[in-house]
């Protein structure tokens, strides 16, 4: 799997569904990944960034300024509209502090805080395809907490990460536009596939 950064490797979940064999050809791969990175700085805290990657692809990527996702790639107005994810920077900024323990606007330690979400498609020999489908985050370079797409449950995978899961596994509301935000990337991925081969 992708990862955001050396910083973070990530583990995805992975599940096979039936796929018409003319979407896409054997061995071919392709993703749709979100991905944020949050750091501290001694000078300003925090720096945040954001892109989202199609296939190696930068196509997307968020403005500070303007609080919006602005295309890099024009022709990608023409592929059919994919919703972004919803949390706002404040949400990344709010838990980067809680997981740093740093107050006020400045940090004396450096503190990276990164999310990967997205989907990704691979047609395996036997004609199937493998899709996975994740909600990824790591904090100072160490896997920290995902998302369980059946269950909507988040899965801790490290000590810093119970006291999060507790408090988003509360939050259904949330839990519930994360997984439809997956749904809506698996079929977006393969509408926009299934569509390249199309003559035009």
């Amino acid at each position: 799997m992708k990862s955001v950064s050396i910083l973070l490797t990530l583990t995805v979940f992975l599940y096979t569904i039936s796929w018409s064999a003319n979407i896409i050809s054997h061995g071919e791969k392709h993703f749709l990944h979100y991905k944020f990175t949050v750091l501290t700085k001694s000078d300003t805290f925090p720096e945040f960034s954001a892109v989202c990657v199609y296939d190696d692809r930068r196509i997307k990527h968020f403005s500070n300024e303007g609080g919006v996702w602005i295309l890099t790639e024009e022709d990608w107005t023409n592929t059919g509209q994919m919703e972004d994810p919803a949390d706002p920077i404040d949400w990344f900024l709010h838990q980067i502090k809680t997981l740093s323990n740093c107050t006020g606007s400045q940090c004396p330690e450096l503190h990276t805080f990164q999310r990967i979400i997205g989907c990704e498609l691979e047609k395996l020999p036997d004609g199937s395809v493998n899709l996975t489908v994740f909600d990824e985050y790591g904090f100072d370079g160490e896997d920290l907490i995902s998302f369980h797409y059946d269950t909507m449950q988040w899965i801790d995978k490290s000590p810093k990460a119970k006291r999060t899961k507790v408090e988003w596994d509360r939050h259904t509301g949330r839990n519930q536009f994360i997984k439809d935000f997956l749904k809506n990337c698996t079929d977006w991925i393969s509408t926009y596939n299934s569509r390249k081969k199309t003559p035009v």
